[in-house]
C-alpha cells in the first residue's frame, strides 16, 4: 500500500527538501548531521550550535514554514530542556548566545510518528516536551539526564541519534512521513497522491491532518515555497521562471503567493539572502 511511484519529470521539482542555510549559521557556529538509515525517514537532520563572540547578548533568526518540525535542546549552566516547535506562518526564533543548542529537525509527520500524533495539533507555539503528555516521556527524561552530564557535542549529538534509533524501532507510523514528503516535493494533486497510496482523498485528508497537522495542499503549498526559496538562493533564474519551475500559474501569482507566506517579495527575498551570504 505505501510503495513509491516514480512520476515524470514534469512532475518532479526536486529529490528532497533542502536546507537552505541561514545568515545565523556562521554566528552560531552551526554544524550539521544526516540522520542515520533507521530513522532517516523521519528525521531531516540534526545539529548543534553554540554561539561565537558576536558582542550580543542574543541573534534573531526568520524561520520559514515547510510543514517539518523541530525539537531543539536547550543547554545552559548543566540544565536542559527539550522545546518542540511546529510552525505554519513565519516566525523569529531568537537564540541565546550564554547558551549551547542542539536539535532535530523532523520532515513532515516525523515527530508526530515516532512521538505521538498529539504533536500533530501543537502550531505556532514553542512548548516543553516534560509538560505534555508524550509517548516515550520517560525515555526523553533520561535523555536530558544523559546530555546534562556530557561535555562533548560528538557525544551529545550521538547520544540523540541513539534516542531517535529508540523511538524508530517503536514506531509504527514512519510510513506517514514517506507519504508526506511525497507531498511535499512533488507536483501532485491530492487525487493523484492518493491514488498512489491506495486512499479515498478524504481518507488522505483526514489520515494527514491527524498524523502531520495540513491538509495534503497546504503540504503541497509549502514545497512550492521551499522549492522557491532554494532556487531564489542559489539559482540565476529569472524570478518568471522560478514561478513556472515551482508550479505556478505566472509570475503575478508567484508574487502575491511568497509575499503572503514569506512578509517579502520573492526580489526582496533574494537581494537579502545573497546580501547575507556575500558577507558571511
Amino acid at each position: 500500500m505505501f510503495g513509491f511511484k516514480m512520476h515524470d519529470g514534469q512532475h518532479m521539482w526536486h529529490s528532497k527538501p533542502q536546507i537552505i542555510p541561514a545568515a545565523s549559521f556562521s554566528r552560531l557556529n552551526m554544524t550539521l548531521r544526516p540522520p542515520l538509515p533507521a530513522f532517516s525517514n523521519a528525521v531531516q537532520c540534526l545539529w548543534a550550535a553554540h554561539c561565537s563572540d558576536t558582542g550580543l547578548p542574543q541573534v534573531t533568526e526568520k524561520l520559514y514554514p515547510d510543514a517539518g518540525t523541530s525539537i531543539t535542546f536547550h543547554i545552559h549552566n548543566g540544565s536542559v530542556a527539550a522545546r518542540y516547535f511546529h510552525s505554519s506562518e513565519v516566525a523569529l526564533s531568537n537564540w541565546i548566545t550564554s547558551k549551547e543548542y542542539f536539535g532535530v529537525r523532523f520532515k513532515p509527520g516525523g515527530a508526530a510518528a515516532l512521538l505521538g500524533e498529539q504533536l500533530a495539533n501543537i502550531q505556532n507555539e514553542e512548548v516543553d516536551l516534560m509538560e505534555i503528555n508524550l509517548l516515550h516521556k520517560e525515555s526523553l527524561k533520561r535523555l536530558l539526564d544523559q546530555l546534562s552530564a556530557l561535555k562533548s557535542v560528538n557525544q551529545r549529538i550521538d547520544m540523540i541519534q541513539n534516542w531517535l534509533a529508540f523511538l524508530a524501532s517503536n514506531s509504527e507510523r514512519n510510513h506517514w512521513s514517506a507519504l508526506a514528503a511525497n507531498a511535499l516535493t512533488h507536483a501532485l494533486s491530492i487525487q493523484e497522491l492518493a491514488s498512489d497510496y491506495g486512499f479515498s482523498r478524504r481518507t488522505l485528508e483526514r489520515h494527514f491532518r491527524k498524523y502531520i497537522g495540513f491538509t495534503p495542499s497546504q503540504v503541497n503549498q509549502f514545497g512550492k515555497l521551499n522549492r522557491a526559496r532554494w532556487e531564489l538562493t542559489t539559482s540565476r533564474n529569472s524570478i518568471s521562471d522560478i514561478a513556472l519551475n515551482c508550479g505556478f500559474f505566472d509570475q503575478a501569482h508567484f508574487s502575491n503567493f511568497f509575499r503572503e507566506n514569506t512578509m517579502e517579495t520573492p526580489l526582496q527575498y533574494r537581494q537579502r539572502k545573497l546580501s547575507q551570504i556575500s558577507n558571511t
